[in-house]
């Protein structure tokens, strides 16, 4: 009875895998180059410095100008950067 009982579940786990993995699979269409500028996405290709694999870069406006302002931001700051006194034994300007 338990013989009978396991392989009724595993022919019916088998038919579940089998229905499931039959099932056709509905492909979305990768977006154009035009569709993603019309909503401010630009895209380019990046390799890190010693690779020889390219990657494909998506970014939208809001992140363009965030990172244009975190890089203006980080030159205000190197260029208000206040120095100590001189030493004694250097001329300072």
């Amino acid at each position: 009875m338990r013989a009978m009982r396991m392989c009724c579940l595993l022919s019916t786990l088998l038919l579940a895998l089998t229905a499931c993995a039959n099932q056709a699979v509905k492909e979305v269409p990768p977006a154009t180059s035009a569709t993603l500028a019309a909503h401010g996405i630009e895209c380019h290709k990046e390799r890190a410095t010693g690779s020889l694999v390219a990657a494909t870069v998506c970014t939208s406006a809001a992140e363009r100008a965030r990172a244009a302002e975190n890089a203006q931001e980080t030159k205000d700051w190197m260029n208000n950067v206040k120095a100590g006194p001189c030493p004694a034994n250097v001329q300072c300007n």
